[in-house]
C-alpha cells in the first residue's frame, strides 16, 4: 500500500509538472514572443526612416538583440512543451528535436526507428521524450559528445529505446546514488511511473543505455 501510494504521488507530481510546462510554454509563445515581435517590427519601421548612420547602427543592434531574444524564447517554449509530441507522437517529436539540437550545437544527433514500433499512450510518449531530453542535456553539459544515436525497435511485446553517445563514460546507478542534481533522478522517476526499465551496457567508449517498455 505504501509503495502504491508513493507511485500515485509520483504520477500526480509528473502530471502537474506537464501541465505547468504547457502553461508556461503557451505564455511565452502568446505573450512574450508577441511583445518582442511588436518591438522588432517597430524598430524595423524606425530603420526605414532614420537617416543618421550612428543612430541607425544602434537601432539595428537593438533589432538584432530582439530577434535573438525571440529565437531563444521560441526555443525555451519548444523545450517546455514540444508542439509535435501530442499531434504526431514520440518519433516525429524526437526527429524535430534532434534536427534543432544538431543545428544549435557542434554535435550530430540522429534517430533510427523500426516501422513496427509499439503504440504509446500520450503519457508514455511524453515521459519517454523527457527522458531522452534529460540524457541529451547531460551529454551536452557534462559529456563532451560529438555524436548521439537513438534507436527505437520492437522485440516480441517489448519496445526498446537505445541511447548511444561517444562522450565521457559514467555509471548511471552510481551517479544516481551520489548526484545532488535532478537530471538523473528525473530520468529514474519518469521511467518508473510508466513501468519502463533502464539498463546500461558496458562499452569501450561513451555510454549505451537501453530502455524497455512492455506493451503486452
Amino acid at each position: 500500500m505504501k509503495q502504491q501510494e508513493i507511485e500515485l504521488l509520483l504520477k500526480a507530481s509528473l502530471e502537474s509538472e506537464k501541465k505547468e510546462r504547457e502553461r508556461i510554454a503557451a505564455d511565452l509563445h502568446d505573450s512574450v514572443s508577441s511583445d518582442l515581435s511588436a518591438i522588432r517590427n517597430f524598430l524595423a519601421l524606425i530603420l526605414k526612416t532614420e537617416e543618421d548612420e550612428e543612430r541607425k547602427a544602434v537601432f539595428n543592434e537593438l533589432k538584432l538583440g530582439v530577434e535573438h531574444s525571440i529565437e531563444n524564447t521560441r526555443l525555451i517554449s519548444y523545450k517546455l512543451a514540444p508542439p509535435l509530441l501530442d499531434k504526431y507522437g514520440l518519433v516525429v517529436a524526437l526527429e524535430d528535436y534532434f534536427t534543432n539540437l544538431t543545428k544549435k550545437t557542434n554535435c550530430n544527433f540522429s534517430i533510427q526507428c523500426s516501422d513496427n514500433f509499439i503504440s504509446l499512450t500520450e503519457h508514455e510518449a511524453y515521459e519517454l521524450f523527457r527522458v531522452v531530453q534529460e540524457f541529451t542535456t547531460n551529454m551536452l553539459k557534462y559529456g563532451s559528445i560529438t555524436t548521439c544515436l537513438v534507436v527505437l525497435y520492437v522485440n516480441d511485446t517489448l519496445g526498446y529505446i537505445e541511447v548511444i553517445d561517444d562522450g565521457v563514460s559514467f555509471n548511471f546507478e552510481k551517479q544516481l546514488a551520489t548526484s545532488e542534481g535532478t537530471g538523473l533522478k528525473n530520468i529514474n522517476s519518469r521511467l518508473k511511473v510508466i513501468g519502463a526499465i533502464l539498463l546500461q551496457r558496458e562499452v569501450l567508449q561513451g555510454n549505451h543505455f537501453v530502455i524497455s517498455i512492455d506493451k503486452q
